[in-house]
């Protein structure tokens, strides 16, 4: 299956703004049948990114416990002993040979739905 990136940092929007893209684009990925979402929320070195990052990664952690989500990881955690990354590689093989996970880049997650 496709990997389907969206960015929530980019637009310049505030942490509530792009919580709710985020949730907004959950919520359409999951009705079309897709199992992954690369999400690029930034780290902070430009400002912003490093409180989406917080923020988003809360509300990951709140959507698995509410069973809307499977499962995510944050991709500077990808690596070969992170289950997450067998799970998503399994849905989406697009994915080995996504640059920005081999480098182990902060300002990006992966999000199994």
């Amino acid at each position: 299956m496709k990997l389907i990136t969206i960015d929530i940092k980019s637009e310049k929007q505030t942490v509530s703004e792009a919580i709710a893209q985020f949730l907004v684009e959950v919520d359409a990925y999951k009705k079309g049948g897709f199992k992954v979402m690369k999400i690029i929320h930034g780290y902070g070195s430009h400002g912003v990114g490093g409180a989406i990052r917080s923020a988003f990664l809360k509300k990951c952690e709140e959507l698995k416990r509410r069973d809307i989500i499977y499962d995510y990881t944050c991709c500077d955690k990808w690596t070969d002993k992170n289950v997450v990354k067998k799970i998503a590689i399994n849905y989406c093989p697009d994915l080995i040979a996504d640059g920005e996970l081999r480098h182990l880049n902060a300002g990006c997650s992966i999000v199994i739905l």
